[in-house]
């Protein structure tokens, strides 16, 4: 299993293609969340070109050369519900996104809920936005069946500020709205992404949005933020730790619904304004983080080592850190000891000072 990945949307522009994924690589992730989205919106974008399955392919022969399999990708945002919700099809644009998804051998692609770009001060609209969401994705349904490939809902927020306070929330920012358009569907081909940065602007207990999830959560947005700090922009994908989550609970929920999956980072916009070394250099501290919060929330076993091919039958081993240093010397295991020893110092202290920990 592929276990830690990165986006690399908010720096690829800024480069090649095949540098943008060397980096990820450079940086000690061993697979890829590809942008289909960034490369399908302006017009001369390449999967609006004639040639778009050959640019496709080229994209895939790049990965395998580099060593860096796409397990996730995301699809374009750019429909939207009209006025007036009538009822408009999927553009061509999102068929040959989920062809291409096929094209680089990946199956998870990750699309946010067709969204009314208007404020709703009340829920009377969100039985027809829920209706015209279902519609659209079922027109999906066939392609994905085609292709092989898995609908992953994206949790979203109120990016466009549209709402006021005391307003009714945004469709699409709970766990239960995610699950009420998931089983509208009512496919297996439709599966739940998690943006824990979108969960957290919208005020929502992500550990909880995971355990509510289980056994429909496929991927992961893994991004922080501080909450609600408009008018500022919120959605700062900033590394774990860095905002204001609680990165420890949300590990424990991961693992207590025995979460599979890749673990995906989504970085910062600001990559883009740095220097290729500094973004290998961010990127690396990243990969890092996930390792170690990957190792100290991993289920302890009694007996130690995998079987080849994974985890023996009955075993709880949601988490395995990757092969791969991210330093070329210092091991995901070693940085997971010295995290454990800091936790550990840090509970003698609290205990010390009659503070619960």
């Amino acid at each position: 299993m592929h276990f830690i990945s990165s986006a690399m949307a908010s720096f690829c522009l800024e480069t090649t293609v095949e540098d943008a994924m060397q980096t990820v690589r450079d940086a000690g992730f061993d697979s890829l969340d590809f942008p289909l989205s960034v490369y399908s919106r302006p017009q001369d974008a390449p999967l609006r070109g004639d040639d778009w399955r050959q640019w496709a392919r080229g994209v895939r022969r790049t990965a395998d050369r580099i060593g860096l399999p796409i397990t996730q990708a995301h699809a374009s945002w750019e429909q939207a519900i009209p006025d007036d919700l009538h009822y408009e099809s999927p553009y061509e644009i999102y068929e040959r996104t989920m062809e291409a998804c096929a094209i680089l051998g990946c199956r998870q692609l990750i699309f946010h809920p067709v969204l009314y770009l208007h404020r709703m001060p009340d829920r009377s609209l969100w039985p027809r936005i829920h209706d015209w969401n279902v519609r659209w994705f079922h027109e999906l349904l066939p392609l994905a069946e085609k292709f092989d490939i898995v609908i992953n809902l994206e949790n979203t927020f109120d990016y466009r500020h549209l709402q006021q306070p005391g307003d009714a929330p945004v469709p699409y920012t709970t766990a239960q709205d995610m699950l009420e358009l998931v089983y509208g569907i009512g496919s297996n081909r439709v599966q739940l992404c998690l943006d824990t940065g979108h969960a957290h602007i919208s005020g929502q207990d992500v550990p909880e949005m995971i355990r509510a999830w289980r056994g429909n959560l496929a991927t992961l947005h893994l991004n922080d933020n501080y909450g609600l700090i408009r008018p500022v922009f919120e959605d700062l994908h900033l590394f774990p730790g860095y905002g204001t989550l609680e990165w420890k609970p949300i590990f424990d929920a991961l693992r207590d619904i025995r979460f599979r999956g890749v673990l995906n980072i989504e970085p910062v916009v600001e990559l883009a304004r740095m220097p290729r070394a500094v973004r290998v250099i961010q990127l690396r501290a990243a990969a890092q983080t996930l390792q170690v919060l990957a190792v100290y929330h991993k289920p302890v076993r009694k007996k130690s080592g995998l079987r080849r091919g994974g985890a023996a039958s009955g075993e709880k081993y949601a988490y395995a850190a990757s092969a791969a240093s991210c330093t070329g010397g210092a091991s995901a295991a070693g940085a997971a000891g010295s995290y454990r020893r800091a936790d550990r110092d840090g509970r003698k202290h609290a205990a010390a000072s009659g503070r619960r920990p």
